[in-house]
């Protein structure tokens, strides 16, 4: 029984230290990585509530996250991006994104970054601005700005990213199967 109690206890730990040690990019659902180099860098998109995608994108030298997305789109005919230039903030501005069919659920798309693939915040300065550095995450994430007052500047941002992986009941259900193997064993 023992044996059993500290399985359990082991299933449970490696689920809880994703929430407190993030993630690493072996532990995202990745759909593809695009580009070649020794560099790495991990973009996800959340499209809405339940559809987040996650690319691998590889480079050497210096590149942005504008570069990322570039190479995202070329790699596959299923990811699509539309941008455009604004001379006004001298850099690229993402109209729109979609990928196997999912597009996004608000009137625009934000820009955010983490650290750890769990905890994001929004980007204070532009894709095409952002230099990526080896272990970035970067997320795109569809909403809407709404104003939530009093002052004219108090906006928030109705979308979230979520880095995909392994649901806990996947993992949940592997502590299980292999509480069964140590069983049979037995």
């Amino acid at each position: 029984m023992k044996r059993y109690l500290f399985a359990g206890i082991c299933v449970m730990v490696s689920v809880s230290s994703v929430a407190l040690a993030g993630l690493s990019f072996e532990q995202v659902n990745v759909e593809y990585w695009a580009g070649q180099g020794s560099n790495r860098a991990m973009i996800v998109v959340d499209f809405d509530d339940s559809t987040s995608f996650a690319f691998g994108y590889l480079w050497d030298g210096a590149k942005t996250s504008y570069d990322a997305l570039l190479a995202i789109d070329a790699y596959s005919d299923d990811f699509t991006m539309n941008a455009y230039w604004v001379d006004s903030v001298g850099g690229w501005f993402i109209a729109d994104l979609s990928y196997l069919g999912a597009s996004k659920r608000g009137g625009s798309w934000s820009f955010f970054t983490s650290d750890d693939g769990v905890n994001w915040l929004l980007s204070w300065v532009g894709a095409s601005d952002r230099v990526l550095l080896n272990g970035a995450w970067d997320g795109w994430a569809s909403g809407d700005w709404v104003w939530v007052g009093p002052s004219d500047w108090d906006w928030a941002f109705t979308g979230s990213v979520r880095t995909p992986i392994p649901e806990p009941a996947s993992l949940g259900l592997l502590g299980l199967v292999s509480l069964f193997v140590f069983r049979k064993r037995r």
